[in-house]
Order: structure tokens, then sequence, then C-alpha cells
């Protein structure tokens, strides 16, 4: 079952656009900290293109990468519709093969992004490195990469099991299942779209993450590459803790691989 097939067109409408506002200003943070020298941004898995809108506000060169075309639409209207100092260019591309994607210059982006637990998609530690490589094939020598995760203990215990939410127009109803053996959420969407006069129209889609402990993300990242200067409760810069429900880490691609 294809997912943000029928959803790309209510996604920012329904609440979801309020992460990319919050990881924008956050982001800006996150530079103070952790500089790069240039003004070249990728963004991974970049949804209906908000976060890289925000960076193209603020001068920065941004294409961004996403495997959803329908997703890619709603990107593409959104940046026609504004003018911004930076540029924005969207491509479709899966995150586990952006080291095949043609789309992706090699070592030409200052700094990479893949936020909204992107990073849970990718169910298998070799998906995950393939993309951590990804990632590190296309930063510029002294790139950084800035990624969020779900925790395990925020999929298991924090992730609400029911959730319904109403909208003008469109209605919505989230279940979803921890697995421990697998450390897996599974939640199903059900959207229904439309009115009580003319009807509803219903869609049903399955959206899978799997949780990873610290030391195999951190183990992941080396393995690809690159060198992680933090991880930080996110939207915060301090340690992540046992409650901890994201974790954003930030790595760097070294100016001389190691």
């Amino acid at each position: 079952m294809s997912i943000y097939k029928s959803y790309a067109p209510l996604y920012d409408g329904s609440g979801q656009i309020r992460f990319a506002l919050l990881m924008g200003q956050y982001l800006r943070e996150v530079l103070v900290r952790h500089p790069v020298g240039g003004r070249r941004a990728l963004d991974v898995a970049c949804g209906t293109g908000t976060l890289a809108l925000l960076l193209a506000d603020e001068g920065w060169d941004v294409l961004g990468v996403d495997l959803s075309a329908p997703m890619l639409d709603q990107a593409r209207h959104k940046a026609a519709t504004i003018i911004t100092a930076g540029h924005t260019a969207f491509a479709q591309g899966d995150m586990r093969h952006l080291a095949e994607n043609p789309a992706l210059p090699h070592a030409s982006f200052d700094l990479a992004t893949c936020t909204y637990d992107s990073l849970n998609y990718l169910l298998t530690p070799d998906d995950l490195l393939a993309c951590f490589g990804g990632v590190a094939q296309a930063l510029a020598p002294g790139g950084l990469f800035v990624g969020d995760m779900n925790t395990r203990h925020f999929l298991e215990f924090d992730w609400g099991t029911c959730e319904v939410q109403e909208h003008t127009g469109y209605v919505q109803v989230g279940q979803s299942r921890f697995d421990p053996a697998d450390a897996t959420s599974t939640l199903v969407l059900t959207g229904f779209v439309g009115d009580d006069e003319r009807g509803y129209e219903r869609f049903d889609e399955i959206h899978v993450e799997r949780a990873y402990d610290q030391a195999t993300v951190e183990a992941l990242l080396h393995q690809s590459g690159l060198v992680v200067e933090g991880a930080y409760d996110s939207f915060t810069f301090q340690p992540h803790g046992e409650r901890t429900q994201r974790i954003v880490w930030v790595a760097r691609k070294p100016l001389a691989q190691l």
C-alpha cells in the first residue's frame, strides 16, 4: 500500500507543517553551534518542502528529495507561490539510494537534513547505512548532517494507540501498535475527505517506523564516514535520556577522510 498518495494534499492542513516550522527555528540554533562554510543544502525526505523553503528564505540553495511524487507536487506548488532569497529544486528519489541518484552531485552540499523521523522508516540497519552513506557522499568535506529519529521509548510508550483529528472537510483516525520483538510501530492511518452534504471518500495508509539504539546509529554514522558531533534531546541541546522522545543527530563529513 502506497503512502502519502491521498494524504499529500491534506498533509500541511492536518497540522503536520508545525514540525517543519519548529525544526526550521531549531536548525538555525544548531548551525550556530555547528557552523558550516557554504549555503548549499540537501533536504532528504523533504515531503511538502516546508523546511527546504524555510532554508531558501534564509538564502540557502536547496535541493529537496523525496520518494513520493504527490508530496513533491505539493512542494513544487508551494515553491511557485513564494519568492525566496535562495533557490529551491525538487527531485524524486529513494533515501536508500541517494548515492545512485543523478540529481545529487557528489561532494556538493554544505548541509544535509533528514527530519520528522523519516529515518525511522528505514527498517533495517543496511537501509539506514545506505542512507547515511549517500548523505556522506553528497556532502562536501566539512559538510554537516542533521537528522532526527524517534526513540524506542516514544514508539513504545508515548505514541498513542488511537488518535482522532477533525478538520474542516477532513477527518483522520490513527491507530498504532508497537511490536517489542523488532522495535517497530505500525500506524494505520484512515482518512475521510468530504462533507456531510456530498459524503466522504475514505483512504487508508500504513506507516511503519523502527527504533534504533544510540550505539547502532552512532556506529552506522561512523561506518558511513561521518563524525558525530552531537546527539541531543530534540529541540534542546541537552543530552538525551531514558524518556527522550526524539534524538537529533549532528554529524560532520571530515575535511580529510579518516
